[in-house]
């Protein structure tokens, strides 16, 4: 079948998704935009607490609904997945998306307000646990393929988008990425910052912006150095100063002698506000701290296996993606 020919592309299909969309969107927006979900208490009401932000809601099912009309396509117009892509990573990217449910519209979002440590399970969820995952998923491909082939062709000619990615080029190495992503972290946790965002929906949602784009360009430098030697060391380097970095923060939390954040809330989950700290700084240290020892661990072990040199170039490549078959 002609990628370019109207059967490939039915405008009934497309019309009935963006209905979809926009019918799901316009009950997103009667539900109320808070950054910190519904204020909580008690664990009587923590289950209750489930919201509906628009500003992230609506992103976010975009997203899903681009990538499944990309597989979609993808399976009608090739008759199967390419290499590179399939089943594994569309087990990816929904395995991400339901984790960034879990952080941002679940009740964990309203118990962040109230316990750092909770606080601390959502940043692991947006640092170290989603954005790798989403990465591994390849949504680009899928997001390529969602789009009309003309749309396609015109992302791949667009002369100021490609400028623009020239110049961005050197931030999306692995060393500069991780000096972004770790620069970004130490800002945001400043007491005197961290406690403005807790206080303030617009500073968390840009807080949250910030940690969830500068930790998806740091996973994808990491996940994406396999072309070489030397693109696999920087890889490992970068990997490990995020990890020297991250412990450095987690101890800093665990062993404080005072509280460093204003949490006026948590004698109403039975920690005072320095055992919260405490128990922040452990969960910060185990398994954030693990995964991004296991990346560098993986890197390593790229620099050892042989034919590391070798560049291997992607059948699903951006660039494959946007020709039209013949």
């Amino acid at each position: 079948m002609r990628l370019g020919s109207r059967k490939a592309f039915p405008r009934r299909s497309l019309r009935t998704e963006l209905g979809l969309a926009a019918g799901f969107a316009t009950i997103l927006c009667d539900f109320p935009a808070l950054a910190h979900g519904a204020a909580l208490h008690d664990a009587g009401n923590l289950w209750h607490a489930w919201h509906a932000d628009p500003l992230i809601s609506v992103p976010l099912l975009a997203s899903c609904l681009l990538f499944i009309r990309g597989v979609r396509h993808l399976r009608r117009d090739l008759g199967r997945f390419p290499p590179g892509f399939g089943p594994r990573q569309i087990a990816c990217f929904a395995s991400g998306a339901i984790l960034l449910v879990i952080a941002l519209l679940s009740p964990l979002e309203a118990l962040s307000s109230a316990l750092l440590s909770a606080h601390m399970v959502q940043h692991i969820l947006l640092i170290a646990i989603a954005p790798p995952l989403l990465v591994l998923g390849k949504p680009e491909v899928a997001w390529l393929w969602a789009l009309p082939v003309h749309w396609r062709r015109g992302v791949a000619r667009h002369g100021p988008l490609r400028s623009l990615l020239a110049i961005l080029s050197p931030c999306a190495r692995p060393i500069p990425a991780a000096l972004i992503h770790m620069a970004t972290l130490w800002v945001w946790h400043s007491p005197m910052l961290f406690d403005a965002a807790v206080a303030s929906d617009r500073l968390h949602w840009l807080e949250h912006v910030m940690f969830f784009g500068t930790a998806l360009l740091f996973w994808r430098a990491v996940i994406k150095a396999h072309s070489g030697r030397e693109a696999a060391a920087a890889a490992l380097i970068a990997s490990f100063i995020t990890l020297l970095q991250s412990g450095l923060l987690s101890a800093l939390l665990s062993f404080a002698r005072e509280a460093l954040y204003h949490a006026p809330d948590t004698m109403d989950w039975g920690l005072t506000a320095l055992e919260d700290q405490q128990l922040a700084g452990a969960i910060m240290s185990l398994p954030m701290c693990a995964i991004y020892l296991a990346a560098g661990l993986i890197m390593a072990l790229r620099l050892l296996t042989p034919g590391t040199e070798r560049t291997r170039r992607s059948p699903v490549a951006p660039t494959d993606v946007l020709k039209p078959s013949r």
